[in-house]
């Protein structure tokens, strides 16, 4: 098991917003102040932060780590956070416009669950976006070679595309696009080191520490080098609440 609220503490070292993430999100959703959205796990509350900067939504977080949530609260300003998880959004039914979840869906243990709250939140029309890997993406993340387990933990951990479409139409949406972006070349930079070796990526505390010890020696070894990872990347998977598909 994974301590969020101890990761919280070096959570904002890697976990910033993404603007690239965002202008997907706006070119589908017209965010602006009328518009009420929801981050679904939102951390540490970098992109309501930064959503809420660039177009003044009304913007709501949900967040079940104690440590997660104090770090957001702290930096909320006209933001409302809450504590909830899958099995309880304790926002109104039909309440917002706009749903999304970053990073997040391999952390939820049913997702069954999860996709029938955010049905029951989501107004008719509504849209949800989750952004995640495929499979096939994780095998592409250049850093694999240093750590020889670290692909197969995380494809137990990540549901793949087929699997979360699935229970999403199950729970009563509709899939309207799938989205694959791929990764620029990335440099083993101080910055990238610093980040794995405080393990602020989640996956890094899954390893045994001989594993770790000795795949952050090796990557230390290659301080400075690049490596194209355009097989790596990000997934945009589009959702939206049809009031015939309503459960």
């Amino acid at each position: 098991m994974i301590d969020y609220s101890a990761a919280a503490e070096t959570y904002d070292h890697t976990r910033t917003h993404s603007d690239d993430v965002i202008d997907r999100f706006c070119a589908i959703v017209p965010l602006d102040p009328s518009v009420s959205i929801l981050d679904f796990g939102c951390g540490t509350g970098n992109y309501l932060t930064r959503i809420h900067q660039r177009f003044n939504c009304r913007c709501y977080g949900v967040e079940p780590s104690e440590g997660m949530l104090s770090k957001a609260t702290s930096k909320a300003g006209t933001l409302n956070i809450e504590k909830g998880d899958h099995r309880a959004i304790p926002f109104p039914s039909e309440t917002f416009e706009f749903t999304y979840m970053t990073d997040v869906i391999h952390h939820v243990p049913s997702l069954p669950e999860m996709f029938r709250e955010l049905l029951r939140v989501l107004k008719t029309g509504g849209l949800l976006c989750i952004v995640t890997e495929s499979h096939a993406q994780i095998d592409g993340r250049f850093y694999n070679r240093y750590f020889p387990s670290l692909a197969a933990n995380e494809k137990r951990r990540y549901p793949d595309v087929g699997e979360i479409t699935t229970h999403a139409q199950q729970a009563g949406f509709c899939s309207t696009a799938t989205e694959m972006a791929s990764s620029p070349s990335r440099e083993v930079s101080d910055t990238f080191l610093r980040n794995v070796a405080e393990k602020n990526w989640s996956m890094f505390r899954l390893l045994s520490e001989q594993e770790f010890s000795t795949g952050l020696c090796g990557l230390s070894g290659d301080l400075g080098r690049s490596f194209e990872s355009s097989s790596a990347g990000t997934t945009f998977l589009w959702f939206r609440k049809d009031a015939q598909l309503e459960r």
